[in-house]
């Protein structure tokens, strides 16, 4: 293990900065004029994530790129996901984000190739109904029946809506027939989520004492309903669907019923991921209200993400983090049903370094930008096991921290979770300089 003791500095030194690596940096928002990146060495490292990277070749002959969902230690051998398949939209559409998000982007042509074999893989897994299957189970065999791979309204949709309505603009003028492809693909999933989400009522039922909405995804996903925002938003922008923003309002309306607790009452303003129950991974809530309210013009979803991000953040932080919690009411206050705090996983950690992130982007107040740094500093040593969890010369993260000790494979959603943390923190120099001076 790489010795992080004399700061992260030291470490990136050994960097081996080759032309398979994305390390161009990000320049900061004007919008608060964050300070520039810290050195001239990049965090982000893509050398795994490319190693995990295959080449596939689909029955009509459009060659993509997959990514293998898992590497096992100690020789990180490409292993596929037992009874699912090798590789997903969940995992390619993001990596198809690191890729779009690199400041080199524009420019880049070998940057630009790697993004759009990764779009390719995730349209041509759109099914004709509008949503995306999400497995390959060998070769280009798609999965079409596995319960984590129908093309239902699911998790890798949403993934694949927010690569496509991100990544066609950015692609317009490099390559314009993959942008109208990409917007093609976006307008048939968005026929579909308005059959079958869109005309949902909001009701609400409760459970366990909790009340919660019953017109997101999966009834009360707040957390799949946190990426339809992302993903719809630059739709609107595009299309100016005035049914998708109403919509949108619907989605961060749901989130807001979800939150629980105050200040000085936990869970301190966190929202529940689903029915009653909060999970670290995925909880892009604070972060998509925040992109909403901005949006909308909406200070009540403002106000509700920076609840969350002012108490709850703190309170994880200061009490080594969860991985999930259930509450109850029966009416004489919130209650506590279950609380683990493992497993502790990159894809529970990135969510609140974006949100504090996006939370000093707004508002310029720098204790945001400290918070993003603390947080971020989990991969490199601030964590139970004071464990280096992200490595900036090999480029992998290691798919977990429990409480026997760190999971030494390194897959794709892990990896690929801590690049785009990298790239956030890399885009504000207080968010880069906080995290050094909490890495351990």
């Amino acid at each position: 293990m790489i010795d992080m003791k004399n700061t992260i500095k030291l470490l990136l030194c050994f960097l081996a900065i080759s032309c398979m690596s994305v390390t161009c940096k990000k320049q900061g928002s004007a919008t608060n004029n964050p300070s520039p990146p810290q050195n001239d060495t990049s965090l982000v490292n893509t050398q795994h994530l490319e190693y995990l990277t295959v080449p596939v070749t689909f029955s009509d002959g459009v060659n993509a790129s997959a990514v293998y969902i898992y590497a096992d230690a100690p020789d990180y051998k490409l292993t596929p996901a037992a009874g699912e398949g090798y590789a997903c939209v969940d995992d390619v559409a993001r990596a198809a984000w690191v890729y779009l998000r690199a400041p080199g982007f524009k420019t880049d042509t070998a940057i630009q190739s790697k993004a759009e074999r990764l779009i390719d893989f995730v349209l041509e897994m759109q099914s004709p109904n509008g949503y995306f299957y999400n497995f390959l189970s060998s070769g280009a065999d798609i999965n079409r029946f596995g319960q984590t791979s129908i093309n239902n309204p699911e998790w890798w949709s949403w993934r694949a809506l927010q690569t496509l309505t991100e990544g066609a603009p950015l692609l317009q003028s490099i390559n314009s027939g993959l942008a109208k492809k990409m917007d093609d693909a976006v307008d048939r999933l968005v026929t579909a989520i308005k059959k079958d989400l869109v005309p949902l009522s909001k009701d609400t039922i409760s459970v366990k004492g909790i009340s919660i909405p019953t017109w997101l995804p999966a009834g009360s996903g707040t957390d799949q309903a946190a990426l339809l925002i992302m993903g719809l938003i630059p739709y609107c922008q595009r299309t100016n669907d005035e049914a998708i923003k109403d919509y949108i309002e619907k989605l961060g309306d749901g989130i807001v019923l979800m939150q629980k607790g105050n200040a000085t009452m936990f869970p301190y303003g966190a929202f529940l991921s689903w029915q009653n129950t909060w999970h670290a991974y995925g909880n892009e809530q604070a972060y998509a209200l925040l992109k909403a309210a901005a949006y909308l013009q909406n200070e009540r979803f403002k106000t509700s993400a920076l609840m969350e991000i002012d108490n709850f953040y703190p309170w994880l932080v200061q009490n080594g983090y969860l991985s999930t919690f259930a509450i109850s009411d029966d009416g004489n206050g919130i209650k506590t049903e279950s609380k683990s705090t493992y497993d502790q996983i990159a894809y529970g950690i990135k969510p609140m370094v974006f949100a504090a992130s996006e939370a000093f982007r707004q508002t310029g107040d720098k204790k945001y930008a400290d918070m993003a740094g603390h947080i971020a500093a989990w991969f490199f040593g601030s964590n139970d096991a004071g464990q280096i969890m992200y490595s900036t010369s090999t480029g992998r993260c290691f798919d977990g921290l429990s409480s026997s000790g760190v999971n030494k494979n390194s897959g794709a959603e892990s990896t690929i979770e801590a690049l785009l943390t990298m790239q956030k923190v890399e885009e504000f120099g207080e968010i880069e300089k906080s995290m050094k001076s909490y890495s351990k």
